[in-house]
């Protein structure tokens, strides 16, 4: 390849590792708690690990919409970034937060009012129903903290600012420890409430992080100087521009995530062993991938800013040089994965066929990450920060539905192949991403301006 398809500065890479690290590190903190989560949970047996797995859920469905909603707004904000109109900024961050809010509300409304109901529809088992629905219960009251500490620490992403979501995720992270340790077990004069007591702790980890960020904003944050009164403030001007970039993000991030349910739902209906495998597996990929994701945000941030700065001319060479480093890191994970397998499983106290189970999925996992890397970096990264976000929902959605669902449905409750080609046949649609995003890339059309000079 020529050399001047790639971006050669130094200070470009000593931006995108500004923003990646942090990240990264943010990753392994909420790796951390998941781990801790998991191996806690392990020690009450499969049933523990299957009905958090299932209860959890909702959430993920949650995060996916915040996500969404906080990626269109950050799409945004990134691009203003360049151009250094802070007050819009602050309009946007307004909107999101708004809009994150109301979604948590409504969300936890109806896991507190239905939550046997909605995990019936995740498993058929009644114990497992019974405990995920015990879990649920008490979790729902994290959404709303999680929804608006998470979509700020987002916003101040996009405008560089990552090292107070590190800092505050880090705290988190031991509080959420102990609390589990305690409510779990009943340790420390807490009463033992097993899996309860595990979303608890979740509920205070998030409670805390909600704290720290209001305090931070409140106190600290000068780089675009939002408050707790721009929230309230109502501004017409730029709705029609959120909107119109953040529906396709949140409808990419929501038919993912109702997608990624509906594998859960399959997987679900096999049986209580592929449920307890697949979340070992999880919590193994959520460590390995951690630069990738940290990879994938900083090519949003920059891209965005390199556009809004009308460097649109050197976005081509940008996005080169990202996916260059976001297969690297794929590699990084691939490997990582393949030495995790065996340790990772003494941690565990399950049955040998959930064992065996889970090491053929993350060896099936880490030989994705080569194709994962590049579609991550890809949709999230590169086209959202670029302004294309239908596309990126197209090829993102698009693929999950008509490729990875269908051949799950096929390979698992069809079929009945082993759990490890089943968890293949359901990540198919990450290659076929890598071709879509790679040509569209290459063709340039991606790049989009999507500020305004009224403003």
């Amino acid at each position: 390849m020529k050399k001047d398809r790639f971006v050669t500065d130094p200070h470009f890479y000593r931006t995108v590792a500004a923003i990646a690290i942090p990240i990264a590190l943010q990753n392994v903190i909420s790796f951390g708690v998941n781990i801790m989560d998991s191996v806690m949970l392990g020690r009450l047996g499969d049933l523990a690990i299957s009905a958090a797995s299932l209860g959890g859920q909702p959430f993920f469905l949650l995060m996916n919409l915040g996500f969404g909603l906080s990626s269109g707004g950050s799409v945004l904000i990134a691009q203003y970034w360049g151009k250094g109109n802070d007050d819009a900024i602050r309009r946007i961050m307004s909107m999101s937060m708004r809009f994150v809010a109301v979604a948590s509300l409504i969300f936890m409304a109806g896991c507190l009012a239905f939550p046997r109901q909605i995990m019936s529809l995740y498993s058929s088992e009644a114990a497992v129903i019974d405990a995920a629905a015990q879990y649920l219960s008490v979790l729902a009251f994290s959404f709303l903290f999680f929804s608006i500490s998470n979509n700020y620490m987002m916003s101040l992403r996009a405008v560089e600012s990552v090292k107070i979501s590190t800092a505050i995720y880090a705290i988190s992270f031991i509080i959420n420890v102990v609390a589990n340790y305690s409510f779990i077990f009943g340790k420390f004069g807490m009463p033992r409430l097993e899996i309860r007591g595990a979303a608890l702790g979740t509920v205070i980890a998030r409670f805390s992080e909600f704290l720290m960020a209001l305090a931070y904003m409140t106190f600290a944050e000068r780089k675009v100087n939002f408050k707790v009164k721009d929230i309230l403030r109502f501004d017409t001007h730029l709705l029609g521009d959120y909107v119109k970039n953040s529906l396709p993000v949140v409808g990419n991030e929501m038919l993912w995530g109702v997608g990624s349910t509906v594998t859960t739902m399959i997987i679900g209906q096999i049986g209580s062993v592929f449920v307890a495998a697949n979340s070992i597996a999880g919590v193994v990929w959520q460590l390995a991938g951690v630069f990738i994701f940290g990879v994938a945000n900083a090519a949003a941030v920059v891209t965005g800013k390199a556009i809004g700065e009308g460097r649109a001319h050197e976005a081509q060479k940008i996005a080169n040089t990202l996916r260059a480093m976001a297969f690297g890191t794929g590699v990084f994970a691939c490997v990582v994965i393949l030495l995790l397998r065996g340790p990772v499983l003494t941690l565990y106290d399950v049955t040998p066929a959930t064992k065996e189970a889970a090491f053929g999925i993350m060896t099936v996992l880490a030989f994705l990450q080569l194709s994962v890397a590049l579609d991550v970096t890809s949709v999230v990264g590169i086209l959202r920060g670029g302004g294309d976000t239908s596309m990126a929902f197209l090829y993102d959605c698009g693929s999950l539905w008509l490729i990875g669902i269908p051949l799950g449905f096929l390979s698992g409750l069809v079929w009945h192949w082993p759990a490890a080609l089943v968890y293949l046949m359901m990540k198919m649609d990450s290659p076929v991403k890598v071709l879509l995003t790679s040509l569209r890339i290459r063709s340039g059309k991606w790049i989009r301006n999507v500020t305004r000079e009224d403003v």
